[in-house]
């Protein structure tokens, strides 16, 4: 695929490519990315990769019109090495005169060769952090905007079936992806660290959500055998609505991600814009929003990016690896001490504006020369 003729400025009419019936952070990014320029007011359309690139269709197709050829601007999310398929089935007639946008997630600090590829075929990047923006500034010479995600709280929010779950004790939460990366999302640190502050007590409880198990069955023994006996510890596995994901995290009083690596960090955000305080590996990310006042960063040691499951194996590379008896120090802070929850989570939810519409508008406005 040769790269095509840079048009210019980025201008409506936008399309945005992506895998929309997926339930997974590549799906949310472009879910909530054509929601946004909804809201906005600009024109947008939808192109649904969900089959050609994953195979899968898990949710339902985005209430949007389609893609139409002509000049505007292409919005793909697509991560890097599959930036030449996906223009080869959106065809020339849909991409020609178009500025091309990739909107990337890479959770390590240098892009990878395969990614390097997709560099010649994008006019600009839009990164969700200064994280990531720093990665692909290595490899891409053209226009770089850091924009972080929308994130907005859905209708229909009820903890109360967590709450009961928990038995109305203190709730910790904690949940990922198998395909986005087992060690990345790193739950048996959460757990390793929820057994070293409360061991078998009855009184607090530990929810892990899990998706798509069956990515890495290797993963999930592990993560049960980490588990072992531990009647606190729950894990959940069907497939949420975000209403149900929300009414989850808010019945938490504390959400826990001690990830390796992170490019953005939606579990993080979301609790944020509940009002939750979040305990999180302070590396990566989620440095662009967490901080000591309005959450519990974990001090971590650099080690190299080793993942049995090949997701994120570059040994070259490095990532986190979080203390974890900071990490359980935090959850008993948190779990004795009401007020400083309370603090920590109103900090949070002012410091969530962040990832408001309007702030989010205001970046779009000005990626397109609005």
């Amino acid at each position: 695929m040769r790269p095509m003729p840079d048009p210019g400025c980025a201008s409506p009419p936008v399309t945005v490519a992506g895998v929309f019936r997926s339930a997974s952070g590549l799906g949310e990014s472009a879910r909530l990315n054509l929601a946004a320029l909804n809201d906005a007011g600009i024109a947008c359309a939808a192109a649904d990769l969900s089959y050609s690139l994953l195979g899968t269709q898990d949710l339902d197709p985005p209430p949007y019109p389609g893609a139409s050829p002509g000049a505007g601007t292409l919005i793909l999310h697509v991560s890097g090495p599959f930036v030449a398929y996906a223009l080869r089935t959106l065809g020339r007639s849909m991409t020609d005169a178009k500025r091309i946008i990739g909107v990337w997630h890479w959770e390590l600090p240098r892009l990878p060769a395969d990614w390097r590829a997709g560099c010649a075929l994008v006019h600009e990047v839009w990164a969700p952090s200064h994280f990531i923006a720093d990665a692909v500034r290595q490899d891409f010479q053209g226009p770089i905007h850091v924009i972080p995600h929308p994130v907005r709280l859905p209708e229909n929010i009820d903890p109360t079936p967590w709450r009961t779950m928990a038995g109305n004790g203190f709730l910790a939460v904690t949940q990922f992806n198998m395909a986005s990366g087992f060690e990345r999302k790193n739950p048996l640190a959460a757990i390793a660290a929820f057994r070293r502050a409360f061991g078998v007590d009855n009184t607090v409880c530990l929810i892990i959500k899990m998706l798509n198990a069956e990515a890495w069955p290797e993963g999930e023994r592990r993560l049960r055998n980490a588990i072992g006996g531990a009647g606190n510890i729950h894990v959940v596995t069907q497939l949420m609505t975000r209403s149900e994901v929300f009414s989850m995290l808010a019945a938490a009083d504390a959400v826990v991600s001690l990830h390796r690596a992170e490019g953005f960090g939606l579990l993080a955000a979301e609790a944020m814009l509940l009002g939750k305080p979040v305990i999180a590996t302070n590396w990566s990310a989620t440095t662009d929003f967490l901080t000591a006042q309005n959450s519990c960063p974990v001090p971590y040691r650099l080690v190299p990016a080793a993942d049995p499951q090949g997701n994120y194996h570059y040994p070259d590379q490095r990532w986190a690896e979080p203390d974890i008896d900071e990490a359980a120090r935090c959850l008993r802070m948190l779990r004795d001490d009401p007020e400083l929850r309370k603090r920590l989570g109103n900090r949070a939810k002012g410091d969530s504006v962040q990832f408001g519409l309007q702030a989010y508008h205001a970046h779009m406005r000005r990626a397109l020369s609005l």
